[in-house]
């Protein structure tokens, strides 16, 4: 999860302007004319009957089920129906008053464990309906795939004319491939179609009304279902948010500063402070240095490592590196396994360049079993060319729907030029993120005939966002952006705090007004901050246990448990 304006409104007819933020850029598109809601919804769907049934461990008291939608709600009579997922848990006691939907971001993020999270807050669990949905595409909903499609493995920093032509070639062939094994479901993947699925889970399940939490890519799911259906729109929460009142490009070309910054600015100081323990570098430069200079020694000479008793054979090399760092930057509480793995890495190649690959093999032969599977596991995250908001864990099925949804909802702007030029201008400043800017297929897609309403907010109730500063995934200024254009909203600020994902036990203070508000309809009154609280000290010993009480990380928790049983 890269960069524009639209300039130009999405109106009817007439041409459009694209710009790229921060650039001379532009380019010309005709614009569709805007795509309402279909006028209807065929009696069969209406009428379907939901078969129930357990999902998961008992004690989360989660049912489950599958519902039919068409593939393109604007032609509901081709008879080629899709299933989609869902979950819901209702509160021990009596009958539920309110129905809240979630969403984990992405966007295309699986999100059955969402009804089992939210449930588990307490302000929710007495009289709330929890639901939560795979979204088209994703999870135990019918699938898109891009499985095989040719991947990013050069070195993002290489701007030789060579490195640069395989870069935008592994873009172009992604949509014909994605396409391809996607049985012709890909088009029909974008915000359009899904908040049309949300909606008529809503009226199977007898609410006129629903509230609504979203991390991250589900901000922007949240706000187009208010925009497609504000007669239905009860108590929104926002958290950690795109700047879904503009096209996808202005919040992916956000992304690189907010991950240097939170690199530089939040993981450095830290990891600096405790570098008795930690053993990276006293100051933060010392411990970018450390990062730095791993990197070039991976890329030089990758450390191809054999885990397992042989099973699973992992390369470390420059780009497994920076997905490493990347994903353990959304949320403090992994910082710890971060630092750990650096320091690991960095002796690692030191052990190969003195002494060769088999004694390098030697050091991760004398590891436990189980942190040799915690490398292997991190290693082998699904890696891609931008950074999905919220799913840093994303399999194929989600992988392919964030680059459906992406790139088929907003226009942008085509061809290499354009992707070059925002890489090099991002690249020299936010190196971590800043050069892999060209590495997306959606400056080479052909996508639908498309064009969304763009949300406003007039006419809605208050929508309540929140928001940390330093989130790495979506960057502050996106939220900001938003809020500034979004007709009755209230921003919650984190000072002090780059967590992506904040409501549901990151914050104290954000928690308690979010739980208000979802409780009572009360919001703040006005724009509200709450001051983070602070990184904790590493622990020692360490435990995988730790990184559990992020938000994002147990709604995948739950997801992954509740996977399967609708097969």
């Amino acid at each position: 999860m890269k960069f524009r304006t639209l300039a130009v409104g999405l109106g009817i007819s007439a041409a459009a302007v694209l710009v790229v933020p921060g650039s001379g850029a532009t380019a010309s598109i005709d614009a569709a004319p805007v795509q309402q809601r279909p006028s209807y919804v065929l009696k069969k769907y209406l009428d379907q009957k939901l078969a129930w049934k357990p999902c998961g461990d008992p004690e989360l008291r989660t049912f489950c089920t599958k519902i039919t939608v068409p593939r393109d709600w604007w032609n509901q009579g081709l008879q080629n129906d899709i299933g989609i997922a869902v979950s819901k848990v209702a509160p021990v006691k009596g009958k539920p008053s309110r129905v809240v939907f979630g969403n984990p971001g992405g966007p295309g993020g699986a999100g059955l464990g969402m009804a089992p999270f939210l449930a588990g807050q307490p302000e929710l669990a007495k009289d709330h309906l929890a639901v939560g949905f795979d979204p088209r595409g994703s999870g135990d909903s019918t699938n898109v795939t891009c499985e095989g499609a040719p991947g990013y493995t050069m070195d993002a920093r290489d701007r030789d004319a060579f490195n640069l032509d395989l870069i935008s070639e592994a873009s172009q062939l992604s949509r014909p491939y994605c396409d391809r094994q996607s049985r012709g479901l890909l088009p029909y993947v974008n915000t359009a179609q899904t908040v049309q699925d949300i909606d008529l889970i809503r009226q199977l399940l007898g609410y006129d009304k629903m509230d609504f939490v979203g991390y991250s890519g589900g901000t922007w799911m949240g706000a187009y279902y208010q925009t497609y259906f504000p007669e239905h729109v009860g108590r929104f929460v926002l958290d950690s948010n795109t700047d879904f009142t503009r096209p996808w490009l202005d919040t992916f070309a956000a992304q690189p500063q907010g991950f240097e910054r939170r690199f530089r600015e939040d993981f450095a100081p830290w990891a600096a402070k405790y570098d008795e323990q930690l053993k990276l570098g006293s100051t933060p430069r010392l411990v970018i240095r450390t990062y730095e200079r791993l990197r070039a020694a991976l890329k030089k000479q990758p450390a191809v490592e054999e885990f397992l008793d042989g099973s699973v054979k992992v390369s470390y090399d420059q780009n497994t590196l920076d997905n490493i760092v990347t994903g353990d930057l959304y949320t403090k509480l992994d910082f710890q396994s971060l630092a750990i793995d650096l320091a690991f890495l960095r002796d690692l190649s030191a052990v190969q360049s003195k002494a060769g690959p088999k004694a390098a093999q030697r050091k991760v032969d004398a590891l436990t079993v189980a942190r040799q599977q915690e490398l292997v596991q991190r290693a082998t995250r699904r890696p891609v060319g931008i950074t999905p908001f919220g799913l840093p864990f994303a399999d194929d099925a989600e992988n392919a729907t964030f680059t459906a949804v992406t790139c088929n909802d907003t226009e942008w702007p085509q061809g290499r030029e354009v992707a070059d030029q925002l890489s090099n201008r991002l690249g020299p400043k936010y190196p971590l993120l800043g050069w892999g800017m060209n590495e997306n297929p959606c400056f080479y897609w052909d996508r639908p005939q498309l064009s969304m309403p763009v949300p406003t907010g007039k006419g809605l109730p208050v929508t309540l966002m929140v928001q940390s500063v330093h989130d790495p995934a979506t960057n502050v200024s996106l939220a900001t952006s938003a809020h500034d254009r979004y007709a009755g909203s209230r921003l919650i600020t984190i000072a002090g705090e780059g967590d992506h994902g904040i409501y549901g036990g990151v914050n104290k203070c954000a928690d308690q007004l979010v739980n208000t508000f979802l409780a009572t309809g009360k919001a703040p009154a006005k724009d509200t901050t709450c001051k983070g609280e602070g990184i904790p000290a590493p622990t020692a010993p360490h435990s995988d246990e730790y990184r559990e009480g992020a938000p994002l990380h147990r709604i995948a928790g739950f997801t992954k448990a509740l996977s399967g049983y609708l097969h």
